[in-house]
């Protein structure tokens, strides 16, 4: 961070189905909020549904919010679909707050 620069942070609320039909929207979405804060709390919690293709995003986000500068994190407690395929798929770092927090 620079001299002066304030860290700031931005939550993107997510609803409904989390999956490649409505990736292009969601996409728009994390996007902006990573332009506007250095670190970006993802809330899943009303969300209906997710797939692969949501994860995905999930892992393009994160690293692009790293060379940002940023950082991109899920809101606890992450909905139970979603640590499912997390887990499923090896990617238990985005399921725990302190793996988070680590990352």
């Amino acid at each position: 961070m620079k001299a002066g620069q304030v860290e700031s942070s931005a939550t993107v609320v997510l609803t409904g189905a989390l999956t490649v039909g409505t990736l292009p929207e969601v996409r728009l979405q994390v996007l902006a909020a990573l332009q506007e804060g250095r670190r970006v709390t993802l809330d899943c919690a009303a969300a209906t549904g997710f797939d692969v293709a949501f994860v995905q995003l999930l892992e393009a986000a994160r690293g692009l919010a790293q060379r940002l500068g940023g950082a991109l994190e899920l809101a606890s407690p992450v909905p139970g679909g979603l640590a499912a395929i997390l887990t499923e798929g090896g990617f238990t770092n985005w399921s725990t707050p302190a793996a988070r927090s680590a990352a």
